[in-house]
């Protein structure tokens, strides 16, 4: 009903026109492309077809985007940008390789400076320790009895170098806490153990520096003045650095940002192309687009790619060929949100009816019937609204929250129901703890009614394929919904008492007979209506198709018995609360008791027992309605959009 026409769109020109015309379709975001594989049976044609399926902007964008990543920046929104013909692949290459130059100059200079300034660090670090040791940097590292390590190891491995050590003539002093959760340590060892030693701190991967190095590098009589001038003078190197990258991301944020977004726009232009083909200097490009939208882009390829051929198929031809045609929906906003119930269960198919427009009017529906509470569809409503603006709750899903907790409002007005408190005098329509004959009566019809349809539905179906066998004959077409009628008007009349024109029994023996003609559905489509039938299903089988489907038509519409039995269970559940509210009343302090227990208490049901009714209405629409007519399986339409991959 609400499902796109599709054609599939195949373009063969020159490689400039066909990039520009891969970025008109981004822009517009109405194309799915489609590989070549699948539109070229003839295998000579197809091996004389190159493809690449790369996309070389991805490398671009990625080498860029260091310009931001080393200024510690955010990268820019891309927007779409319009992409002059002097904007090419090749320019675009030449333009980032040499800010990259630039870069890695930088990058490798930096870290250079920065593998100095972690050891410089650790250096302070241990002349500090030995300063508070009051040890001698030359005398410990020129001792010849004991080996000294000095190094940083991460936290629980110095745990376990504590524990190896033990039993070993090895003493480990922790000399303080490094920021990124390592242990700065010294470790003493006589000479004669040195193997075993640097294995036990190879094991603990133990980063050491060499005392004789540092002994030798920083002498003096005020070494730690000279670490701390070199550390400072390494930091500011460092920023030095930064501020490089950063002065020219500064002197013209707005062509880096245009850069950026030109490239990232080129990025879904290749996307569109990664399923073209190359043939002989020209480009082939296919896709499925909408069929309302082909005018349009026949005037743009006119345009744009004058030199370009267009051709394109009809979705039936492609059925034809095997080819899946994506399924695209087109509903109002309401509907719209309710697509995402039908998709739970499965994409409708091509050519399928969408039962979206069904959904959103009976969701609300039997939500509200089974959750009529004007209170809790408040508490609902609000609910929902808050976790869906926190992005807590899938769109989509808060949308049909949204719409359900009103239709709770609304059946809370009829039912005279507020969080939980019921009055017949305020019901507008019915009180479920009062009318409980009507409430389950009501149920009975609109299950009756919900099922008839989707029967109808299965008809139109049936219609569409040219089928009119089973549209006649089936037990779910027109014999079936007469059978189904009939037996439910003739239950109808002989529990009512009601007398009609002839017996009751005529009635019955009518029923039987159109359901004894079902059983040769496929005899009379072969005879009566000169349709061949394929795959004709053994007599045996068809029999028990039949009253199997017979038996459906009742257990679904009892089934529906639940619409009434929830709107009671929440009726239930709501006096639960008040009796056990109360209760807790007549306790010492009962006051705040009762408050405190009728505000858990209407939190606990809005919570759960929302859960519930919307589970069983999902039961409902995929059990008893869709079971009927829809079959899904399909794909959906997933265009190339600006800003999406």
């Amino acid at each position: 009903m609400a499902i796109m026409r599709m054609i599939a769109l195949t373009l063969v020109g020159p490689y400039d026109e066909m990039e520009n015309v891969a970025r008109e379709m981004v822009l517009y975001g109405g194309f799915q492309p489609l590989p070549i594989d699948f539109l070229l049976n003839d295998r000579n044609i197809r091996a004389r077809i190159n493809t690449d399926g790369e996309n070389p902007y991805d490398e671009l964008l990625s080498e860029i985007s260091m310009l931001w990543r080393i200024c510690g920046e955010q990268l820019p929104p891309p927007e779409p940008m319009s992409i002059g013909s002097g904007f090419t692949l090749s320019s675009a290459r030449e333009e980032v390789k040499a800010i990259t130059k630039k870069l890695d100059i930088w990058r490798k200079r930096k870290d250079v400076i920065a593998g100095e300034l972690d050891m410089l660090k650790a250096v302070r670090v241990y002349m500090k320790a030995l300063a508070n040791l009051k040890m001698n940097p030359n005398e410990l590292a020129d001792c010849d009895y004991v080996m000294p390590h000095f190094g940083r190891v991460m936290k629980d491995n110095f745990t376990r170098l504590i524990e190896s050590t033990m039993d070993a003539p090895i003493v480990t002093l922790e000399l303080s806490k490094s920021t990124d959760d390592n242990v700065w340590a010294l470790a003493f060892a006589p000479s004669d153990y040195a193997e075993r030693t640097q294995k036990m701190l190879d094991a603990v991967y133990f980063k050491e520096y060499s005392v004789k190095d540092i002994a030798e590098r920083f002498t003096g009589s005020d070494p730690m003045k000279q670490i701390e001038n070199r550390i400072a003078l390494h930091e500011r190197a460092i920023q030095g650095l930064s501020d490089s990258a950063l002065k020219i991301l500064r002197d013209d944020p707005k062509k880096w940002s245009e850069f950026y977004s030109r490239l990232y726009t080129m990025q879904r232009v290749y996307d569109v192309c990664k399923g073209r083909g190359e043939i002989s200097g020209m480009y082939v490009l296919s896709g499925w687009i909408p069929f309302d939208t082909y005018d349009t882009i026949k005037k743009m390829l006119e345009e744009e790619a004058p030199r370009t051929a267009v051709l394109f198929e009809t979705e039936r031809n492609m059925i034809n060929t095997g080819i899946r045609v994506p399924t695209a929906l087109s509903n109002n906003k309401l509907v719209r949100s309710f697509q995402f119930v039908v998709q739970m269960y499965s994409v409708p198919s091509y050519g399928e009816i969408d039962p979206s427009p069904f959904v959103a009017f009976t969701f609300i529906l039997f939500f509200g019937f089974m959750f009529g509470d004007i209170g809790h569809g408040l508490m609902l409503f609000l609910i929902t609204a808050w976790l869906g603006k926190k992005k807590i709750m899938n769109h989509s899903l808060a949308y049909v929250m949204k719409y359900a907790s009103c239709s709770s409002l609304v059946f809370g007005a009829l039912y005279g129901s507020a969080f939980g408190f019921e009055n017949p005098d305020w019901a507008l329509w019915i009180s479920p703890m009062h009318d409980i004959s009507l409430l389950f009566v009501v149920a009975i019809v609109m299950g009756v009614l919900m099922i008839s349809l989707g029967m109808v539905l299965n008809m139109i179906v049936r219609f569409r394929q040219r089928d009119f066998g089973q549209l006649l004959f089936d037990g779910q077409g027109l014999a079936g919904l007469f059978v189904y009628w009939g037996s439910a008007i003739a239950i109808f009349v002989s529990v009512k008492g009601y007398k009609l024109a002839f017996p009751v029994s005529y009635l019955w023996y009518t029923i039987a007979a159109v359901f004894i003609l079902t059983f040769f559905r496929d005899v009379l489509a072969r005879t009566l209506l000169n349709q061949k039938v394929e795959h004709a299903e053994p007599r045996s089988v068809q029999i028990i198709e039949v009253i199997h489907s017979l038996m459906n038509y009742f257990a679904n519409t009892a089934s529906f018995i639940r619409l009434g039995a929830f709107a009671l269970n929440h009726v239930a559940l709501s006096t639960t609360v008040l009796l056990l509210s109360n209760m807790l009343g007549s306790m010492p302090g009962g006051g705040v008791l009762k408050a405190l227990m009728i505000v858990i208490g209407n939190i606990f049901i809005v919570g759960l027992e929302g859960l519930i009714v919307f589970i069983q209405v999902l039961r409902l629409e995929y059990y008893e309605f869709f079971s009927k007519f829809y079959k899904g399986g399909g794909s959906a339409f997933k265009p190339v959009v600006w800003g999406k991959r």
